[in-house]
C-alpha cells in the first residue's frame, strides 16, 4: 500500500527518501545523552552507514506493501531535520480491523509539543488513510510522559497486560490506551465488504 504524506502546523509526516540519510543519521548520532529507559538516546555512528539506511528504507517498503506495518517520518517544515516518527502494527484485517500504534520525538527535539502534534495525526491517519477500527497503544507502565500524550490525543485506558512487552531485557507490564474514530470526531465504517 503507498504511503501519502501528511501536514500538521509544524511537521510533514512522510516515508523516508534515499535523500534523507544526513538528516536521519544526525538524528540518531546526535541525540542527547539517553533520558529515560525509553530514549535510546545516540546511536554509534557505525550502526548508522548509508547501507544500513538503505536497509531500512526497503524494510519500511516492505512491511507496507503487505499492509502489515507504517512508518511515517516527522520532519520539521522549517529546517527538514527528521525529530522523529510514528509506526502502525497492523494486527488484524479481519472483522476487528485494529492496530497498535507507536510513537516517537528524538530527545533533541524534547519539550516542543511534536509528540503530540504528530500522534494526534497518526489516530486521523489510522481511521482514515488505513480505515481501522480499533488503535491500541502499548506503554510501559512507567512512562508517565507517554501516558499523558495518549490522554492528551483523546486516547482511553483501558486495561494494564501484565508482562506483556519484552523491553530492556525483561518482560514488562503495559498499560493500554485505545482510541475508536468516535474518539476523534471520525465515523466508524464497517470492514472492507462488509455492510
Amino acid at each position: 500500500m503507498r504511503r501519502p504524506v501528511f501536514e500538521t502546523e509544524r511537521l510533514i509526516l512522510r516515508p523516508l527518501r534515499k535523500i534523507d540519510y544526513l538528516t536521519w543519521y544526525n538524528a540518531n548520532v546526535h541525540a542527547k545523552p539517553k533520558q529515560s529507559p525509553w530514549d535510546h538516546g545516540p546511536r554509534a555512528a557505525e550502526t548508522c552507514s548509508i547501507r544500513r539506511f538503505h536497509f531500512v528504507i526497503k524494510k519500511h517498503r516492505d512491511f507496507a506493501r503487505k499492509d502489515d506495518w507504517y512508518y511515517w517520518g516527522l520532519f520539521e517544515k522549517r529546517s527538514g531535520n527528521l525529530v522523529g516518527h510514528i509506526d502502525i502494527d497492523i494486527f488484524d484485517r479481519s472483522e476487528q480491523q485494529f492496530a497498535n500504534f507507536g510513537y516517537y520525538v528524538h530527545n533533541q527535539f524534547y519539550g516542543q509539543g511534536y509528540g503530540r502534534e504528530a500522534a494526534a495525526m497518526g489516530l486521523r491517519i489510522a481511521f482514515s488513510f488505513l480505515k481501522l477500527n480499533r488503535v491500541e497503544a502499548a506503554i510501559n507502565i512507567g512512562n508517565r510522559k507517554s501516558i499523558r500524550l495518549a490522554r492528551m490525543i483523546g486516547m482511553r485506558h483501558e486495561c494494564v497486560r501484565k508482562r506483556y512487552w519484552y523491553e530492556n531485557g525483561k518482560w514488562t507490564d503495559h498499560v493500554i490506551y485505545v482510541a475508536n474514530p468516535e474518539d476523534i470526531g471520525l465515523k466508524a465504517r464497517p470492514p472492507k465488504g462488509r455492510k
